[in-house]
């Protein structure tokens, strides 16, 4: 009877020890699958939402304040961007083509959009790819602009990449705040919504910009010419030391308007991403030597064999410096 019952009270012990060890894993995984039940609707707000508002974007010690115009209809998105802050520059992006207007130059320069051009911020809507590279977590719900917001916080593993806090409108799904954190959890560049308004229908006063007159003059934009390979394939130029999770994104080779081959290589985590531009070295060149930043893009440039290697990226120093140090060619 005695051995019976240690033998049940071991099981019993078992039993809760491996109940315990499973409720975390259950919590996040189901923690996980909300948090990307936010993020798709995000996603989806982000296009389909038609809204008008202000907000603030704040670069360092840098201020600024914007307007934003967006509907999306039957013929696709029209966004237009009005700056509140100084000469009333504005953006229009509608059909995969940007115009901007400068009033203080009186001119119009029109160009192709592209991806990074996309307001609000991207962020990934699966992550499961992420969870060694960075932990999702929800947060309390918040107010922005007067409207319930989850908060979401995106914690980076290592000092190798930036970290996230976004506050996603509890409502229609908009992304209304953004932080983000660098390596020493300072806050670096935030946007927040101050005022918005959603619409049924966005008036077309609203979507009209500017009257333009005939003193302007228009400039339209010409595209790079762009040769494309496959990734890693025979270009021989490659990084031989990468943070965890990164990995080839894109191998490229661009001509430039002073016919200047550049070749551009990515490499990214799935969130955050490094860009490497190596061109041969010319006398009298202004080539980024050593490390420099601006915000929170990091660049880190050296000379190799008479190439320039330069890496950039929104991402600590830590991490373009040790990509950019690695760079090297290898002949196919």
């Amino acid at each position: 009877m005695l051995l019976l019952r240690q033998v049940q009270s071991l099981k019993s012990k078992f039993l809760y020890t491996l109940l315990f060890l499973l409720i975390p894993t259950a919590v996040i995984a189901v923690e996980n699958e909300e948090i990307e039940a936010w993020l798709q609707k995000m996603h989806k707000a982000a296009h389909m939402q038609n809204y008008s508002g202000k907000f603030v974007y704040q670069q360092g010690k840098q201020l600024s304040l914007m307007k934003i115009i967006h509907a999306s209809g039957k013929d696709g998105e029209y966004e237009r961007l009005i700056s509140l802050d100084d000469v009333g520059r504005e953006i229009i992006r509608s059909k995969g083509t940007v115009t901007c207007i400068l009033p203080d130059s009186k001119s119009v320069v029109v160009e192709k959009a592209r991806p990074e051009q996309q307001f609000p911020p991207k962020f990934p809507m699966k992550i499961s790819h992420l969870k060694n590279q960075y932990r999702f977590m929800l947060d309390k719900i918040e107010s922005v602009a007067g409207r319930r917001s989850q908060k979401i916080v995106i914690a980076p593993s290592d000092s190798y990449r930036y970290g996230h806090r976004l506050w996603i409108d509890n409502e229609t799904g908009l992304l209304l705040k953004t932080h983000l954190i660098d390596e020493d959890g300072q806050l670096l560049e935030q946007f927040m919504f101050t005022q918005i308004e959603f619409m049924d229908v966005i008036p077309d006063k609203l979507l009209k910009p500017r009257t333009i007159s005939d003193a302007y003059t228009w400039y339209q934009a010409e595209p790079n010419k762009q040769t494309d390979t496959d990734t890693g394939s025979d270009s021989g130029w490659i990084a031989k030391q990468l943070p965890a999770g990164f990995d080839g994104d894109m191998d490229r080779s661009h001509n430039m308007p002073n016919k200047k081959l550049v070749r551009h290589l990515v490499f990214t985590d799935g969130l955050a991403s490094v860009s490497i531009f190596i061109e041969r070295s010319q006398k009298r060149s202004a080539n980024l030597v050593g490390s420099s930043r601006i915000g929170a893009v990091n660049a880190y440039g050296r000379l190799l064999n008479g190439y320039y290697v330069t890496a950039v990226g929104e991402v600590p120093n830590a991490t373009v410096k040790l990509i950019g140090e690695s760079v090297v060619y290898e002949a196919p």
